[in-house]
């Protein structure tokens, strides 16, 4: 019997007979007279679910009026013809249910055998990392992961992720929850760091215990946790790059993985840029230490700040104008002549005032990192009745 990734290709295999290229068709009636009626009943059972997998993670479109089609999209270009892509795609693991009549705890089971086990695994996803991922379809549950297991644990419920994980799943509607799946499909394909891509054949209805030992994992999801931050600062003096080591050893004291040029750079004759590149990239906050000549280098694009500096404004331009990843950290000077152009307008921490660096250091920047507010809005309660 084929599995979803067979059926899926017999799906792309008629765009490639057709040389299809974007927003060009295929016929339906050549999907279901010339590929569904050729498979198995169990085939055909999955086969919709592939079909539905395929829209959703959005290779192709379907056309339900005159002509009834499924049209090519650029996504699905790319990948039909790229050989490279298709014998990489056939080891990932397919983990969106069927849209009908869904069967919650079977999906389940195969999402934890993909992402759940640490030692066994095909594609590891820690606590903290499910989270995020869960947490842009619930508006209702702690805004962050830490606190989510500090209430389970106060309310004396497991933290076993094989049990939170599949409560964070139940407590979502239905259709948030296909959304999900989708998105760990998406996530799926798009990492390429497997952690074990031969265990295909582990046996659902064995007991899941090798999740028990809630130390491990909490300490293995601790340690994911930690936020990288890279610091974009100019060579002013002496003086300054002293301040600069001393808060960025800070933050490594703080569980914070600063990312420093001193330190980080490596061995001479390493490529300055390809550094700054993926040091920015894989940071989730980057610290611009802005002073007169922090400014003055960005306008003229100069040296490594110059080039730092279109990295940011590149990503503030294609993330969007919202993004939070870019923290502005006021050192020296006024805002007219200290603050870049893309940075205007961006609340920022003032760190002039060396008598106030501790305060600022934990209660404004440090929280922020790590998402942990001095301030918080409280629960919203129920409306109160007022009947006479």
């Amino acid at each position: 019997m084929r599995n979803e990734r067979e059926l899926a290709e017999l799906i792309f295999d008629k765009f490639r007979a057709s040389n299809c290229k974007t927003n060009q068709i295929v016929m339906m009636r050549s999907i279901n007279f010339g590929l569904i009626d050729k498979l198995n009943p169990k085939e055909k059972e999955l086969f919709f679910t592939v079909f539905n997998g395929l829209i959703f993670t959005g290779y192709f479109t379907y056309q339900s009026d005159s002509p009834e089609c499924i049209r090519l999209t650029d996504k699905g270009y790319d990948y039909i013809y790229d050989d490279d892509k298709v014998d990489e795609m056939k080891q990932k693991p397919w983990v969106i249910p069927s849209v009908y009549e869904t069967n919650w705890d079977k999906a389940y089971l195969k999402l934890w055998k993909t992402i759940g086990p640490q030692d066994s695994a095909i594609h590891y996803v820690g606590g903290s990392q499910f989270y995020k991922l869960i947490l842009e379809f619930s508006d209702d549950i702690p805004p962050t992961y830490s606190q989510y297991i500090e209430e389970r644990r106060k309310k004396e419920q497991s933290t076993s992720r094989v049990d939170y994980y599949k409560d964070l799943l139940n407590h979502l509607d239905e259709e948030n929850r296909k959304a999900f799946y989708v998105k760990v499909q998406l996530f799926l394909e798009e990492n390429n760091d497997s952690q074990n891509t031969s265990n295909n054949e582990q046996d659902f209805d064995l007991p899941l215990i090798e999740v028990q030992d809630n130390s491990i994992s909490d300490k293995h999801d601790e340690e994911s946790e930690k936020p990288t931050v890279f610091i974009s600062y100019s060579w002013d003096s002496a003086e300054h790059e002293s301040w600069i080591l001393n808060l960025a050893t800070k933050l490594c004291e703080n569980g914070v993985n600063a990312i420093l040029d001193k330190w980080d750079l490596g061995s001479l004759g390493k490529l300055l840029p390809d550094f700054m590149e993926k040091s920015i990239s894989k940071s989730q906050r980057v610290l611009c230490i802005m002073t007169p000549n922090y400014k003055k280098k960005t306008e003229h694009l100069a040296g490594g700040v110059g080039y730092e500096y279109s990295i940011i404004t590149s990503e503030i331009f294609s993330n969007g104008a919202n993004t939070s990843k870019f923290i502005p950290l006021f050192r020296n000077g006024t805002e007219a002549d200290a603050i870049p152009v893309a940075l205007k307008g961006r609340k920022y921490v003032d760190m002039r005032n060396d008598s106030e660096f501790e305060e600022k250091f934990l209660n404004e920047l440090l929280r922020d990192i790590h998402d942990e507010p001095k301030f918080k809005k409280p629960n919203i309660g129920k409306k109160p009745n007022f009947a006479d």
